[in-house]
Order: structure tokens, then sequence, then C-alpha cells
């Protein structure tokens, strides 16, 4: 099986309790996607670290890439925490990944107590990677290599991988509160999908249903309020209402808050503005994430 190790950041800032639930709804996010595909997966949480084992590393990918909360991922073997065990393993991957004249690199972390330091693992593991590919006459260069090995030990376990894939970031949906977001055109999707990435659940407020679809593979559990024509001020606050949502995302940049302030002034619930400071350069930017 294939094996991912994926990281999260904001949520590690958090004290244990948070820490741990968010952590747990990051999970859920994650094998909550397999099972709607219809695929399997194992999943063990350690701390800062979740480990994901499945039988198709592409879906897994496609999966991890969509997943609010994941800051990154690598697909990655493992072995036991022994400093020889480590460096045999490494030198074996290694073999796959050098080409004639190449530098590399050799980074080394660890969690835990063991018989050794980071850097005698980094240096030993490099040793041996030169001797592995000696005749395609490596170099080591630890500014700028051409390849990085990173070997992570935490407690009795090691993971030996070669890249780190950057997710979405964010915190992982349903984590905060529910809002509900009108969804008409473009700007409004990338208002909801910024509103997704603070870890709300967004009901979509829309009469689009091809808008809707583009931002289901960011929430599995996406839920869409078939609309019959443009959603207004006092419709939406009915809708937060009824479905017990704590606010409204509306896409307005700075000029249209200016000027229609007053119809959103003294409202029940809370309104949100998540493009108020993007460019044109930013929003375009953003729309292609949302679409890749």
């Amino acid at each position: 099986m294939a094996l991912f190790l994926i990281r999260y950041g904001e949520l590690g800032l958090k004290s244990k309790p948070v820490r741990c639930r968010f952590e747990s709804a990051l999970i859920k996010n994650i094998t909550g996607r397999f099972v709607q595909l219809g695929k399997e997966c194992r999943v063990e949480s350690d701390w800062g670290r979740i480990m994901l084992w499945c039988d198709e590393p592409g879906v897994a990918e496609k999966i991890l890439d969509k997943t609010f909360g994941v800051v990154s991922f690598s697909r990655a073997v493992e072995c036991e925490a022994n400093k020889e065990k480590i460096c045999e393993l490494a030198a074996e991957e290694s073999k796959t990944l050098f080409k004639k004249n190449m530098s590399f690199a050799v980074r080394a972390r660890r969690t835990g107590n063991h018989d050794y330091t980071s850097m005698e693992l980094a240096k030993d593991a490099g040793s041996a990677i030169f001797i592995a590919n000696e005749h395609l006459e490596p170099k080591v260069n630890l500014t700028k290599p051409d390849l990085e090995i990173f070997i992570e030990v935490r407690q009795n376990r090691a993971f030996v991988f070669s890249k780190k894939i950057p997710g979405p970031g964010g915190m992982p949906v349903g984590t905060q509160g529910k809002t509900v977001g009108p969804l008409e055109n473009d700007r409004d999707m990338a208002a909801c999908w910024l509103m997704l990435k603070r870890g709300c659940r967004v009901l979509l407020a829309t009469r689009n249903a091809e808008l809707a679809k583009a931002l289901d593979p960011w929430d599995p559990s996406q839920k869409t309020l078939q609309m019959n024509g443009d959603a207004s001020i006092s419709e939406l606050v009915k809708i937060c209402s009824e479905s017990k949502a704590e606010g409204i995302a509306l896409s307005w940049d700075l000029a249209t808050i200016e000027k229609r302030n007053s119809e959103v002034t003294g409202l029940p619930v809370p309104v949100f503005y998540p493009l108020a400071g993007l460019t044109v350069g930013q929003l375009e930017k953003l729309l292609r994430t949302i679409g890749s």
C-alpha cells in the first residue's frame, strides 16, 4: 500500500483539546472523500502528523490536494527508527531518483529519544546515498541541491521521502460555524471558497448548479439550496434563520461595501466580505486554483 505523510500547520498552534478536535475533523474530511469515491484507506495520527495508507496513490493525491487543513503531504516509505536501517532505506530509495552529476542534500529531523542526533543521521544517510550512486558522480550541495531527500523520525518509526507537495492549507471544513453564501457568479464562488478555507460550512444559495459543482471537490458534504431568482439580503437573512447559519458571506469589493452598506446595517447576523482586499490579479489566480 502507498503511504502518505500529511502535515497541517495552523492546527498545531491550538491548545491540546482544540488541536485534537481539529485533527479529528481533518481526518474525517479525508476519509469521507475516500468513502464518497468508493475507495478504501487507513489513517493513523501522530502528534503533528497524519499517516494515510491506500491502494491508489493517484486518488489520494487528488483528495489531499483539495482538502482544507492540509499544508503539505509526501509519499513516503517507512522503516523502524534504527539508524543503519534508515540509511539503508534512504540509499535504496535514492537509486531511482539520481541522474548523472546531480547534487543532493539530506534533511533529517527527529521526534523522541534516539541514540543519534539529526545531524549524525543526515551525515550517515548522505554517505550511504553517495556510495549507492557513486557511479553517477553525485555532488553534495546543502544550499541549492538538485535533489533533497528527507528523513523524518518519529519515536520508533522513520519515514523517507523526496517531495513535499503543497496542499491548500487553511482550516478543516466544519471546525468553524456555518454561513450562507449566495452563488451567482465567479466572484461569489471565490467568496464561498475562502469561507470554506477558514473552516466554515457554506450553504450555497444558488440557481446555477454548475457553479455549485465546482465547489464539490473542496467539501465532501456540500449543501446547496436551489433558488428561483437572485437572493436578496432579506432572503439570505431568512435562510440563515431557517438553516441555523451564523453569518452571510458576500463577494462585495470595497467600493460595493461603501455603496451598499445601508443594506446590511443592523442585520441580526454578521456579514463577511472575503474578497474585500483582493486585487483583480489575485482573484483570477484564486479562480484558477478553484477550477484546477
